[in-house]
């Protein structure tokens, strides 16, 4: 019987995470949603988890909102907790240095919320073929849509619709 995959998503918007939650929940994966980053750190640490989700303004505990609240928790994901779980972005920006801090906060892939859930559904079954991840394979892909984002700002580029 096959290992029942874990989805963490950090989204503090309702309507999104519902819709996420059917889409996924029990076809890819058991999701488990939070709104704030503190209580999915709590998870991070305690728990297996196979992808990650994150919106990017989330709450950094209760009731505290910040715009790179997802960015913070990226970051200490990747410095205290673990280098091998996938982090997705999804961000409504197509400015490369929203992306660009995600990235070098340790993000492995984005997508743009307004492509659509099949988009996400799409990132979310590839990212799970490359579970168990190595840190090597993390940092090669990292690493090219890094070049990538740094050539398009340095260009004065968003990012294609």
């Amino acid at each position: 019987m096959p290992i029942e995959r874990q989805i963490l998503l950090l989204e503090d918007d309702m309507i999104q995470t519902m819709l996420f939650r059917a889409a996924v929940d029990g076809i890819l994966g058991t999701v488990t949603n939070f709104t704030d980053a503190s209580d999915a750190l709590t998870i991070m640490q305690r728990a297996r988890v196979d992808v990650c989700v994150v919106d990017l303004g989330v709450f950094t505990r209760p009731g505290v909102f910040h715009h790179e609240g997802g960015n913070r928790f990226i970051s200490t994901v990747r410095s205290k907790i673990t280098r091998t779980t996938p982090i997705i972005v999804a961000t409504s920006s197509r400015k490369p240095a929203t992306l660009l801090s995600s990235f070098r906060a340790g993000a492995d892939d984005y997508v743009l919320k307004d492509e659509g859930l099949d988009k996400v559904i799409d990132r979310i079954r590839t990212w799970l073929k490359e579970v168990p991840a190595t840190q090597a394979t993390l940092d090669a892909k990292r690493d090219k849509i890094l070049g990538f984002l740094e050539k398009a700002e340095k260009n004065g580029l968003d990012l294609p619709e």
